[in-house]
Parts: structure tokens; sequence; C-alpha cells
């Protein structure tokens, strides 16, 4: 699990800092090309990958989810070029948004996938929210 919490953890911090020196560019251009390019290399990368070489949609039983999920990526992305934009420092918006969405998940888990809710989760949520008021204060 080491490996690939350090790949996302790298891919974050480059993602971030690439993101906020685009953030006088046009949003759509930055998503345009960006997302291009990643179809480009996934495609590549689909014949590396011996599971995935039928080029059948990977969601027949749920033709909707990857309209979802582009959606979903296409308000990531804007919602993060909008807080560089508008001058947010590369470490707050980023720590900001990772602990708000780590309580709307633990409370999405708990209610719609009936995950437990430990001791220990509602502590780091109740720590993220304390730390999220300590950020968001001038």
């Amino acid at each position: 699990m080491l490996l690939p919490v350090a790949l996302t953890v790298f891919s974050s911090a480059i993602y971030h800092f690439m993101l906020k020196q685009a953030s006088n560019k046009s949003p759509f251009l930055i998503l345009f090309w960006s997302y291009g390019i990643a179809a480009i290399v996934c495609l590549a990368l689909i014949f590396f990958n011996e599971q995935q070489l039928k080029f059948s949609l990977p969601f027949k039983d749920r033709p909707y989810l990857p309209f979802i999920l582009a959606l979903a990526l296409i308000g990531i992305e804007l919602g993060y070029l909008a807080s560089y934009k508008s001058g947010g420092k590369i470490g707050q918006v980023s720590m900001m948004t990772q602990m708000v969405s780590l309580v709307v998940m633990l409370t999405l888990g708990f209610i719609l996938a009936k995950e437990p809710l430990t001791f220990k989760k509602a502590f780091g949520a109740v720590t993220a929210l304390f730390s999220f008021f300590l950020l968001s204060r001038p």
C-alpha cells in the first residue's frame, strides 16, 4: 500500500504546483489539453495491461458511470482552478479540500455504504474540521 500512496502524493504535489502555474489561463483549455493527453497516455497503457485488452465499455452494467465520473472530474478541476485563480495558496487549498472531502466521504460511507463509524474515524473528522477552521481564518 505504501507505493500507491507515494505515487498519489507525488502526483498530487506535481498536479497542484502545475495547476497553480496555469491558473491565469482558460480553465476549459487547460482541461481539454490535460485530459486529451491523459487519454492518449491511458490508451497506450491499455496495451500493457493484458486484462484490459478488450476495448469494451468497462461499465456495461452501469453505462452512466463514465459520464458521471467525467462530470465529477471536471468539477474537481474547475474547483481547484477557481481556488487558485482567486489567490488560494497551494498548500492551503489542497489541505482544505482534502479535509472537507474526508468528512464528506466518512459520512457517505457511513450512510450509503454502511461502513462502520469508529471513534478513530469520528475523531479524525472532528480534527479535520477544526484544522479547516484554523486554515480558513486570515
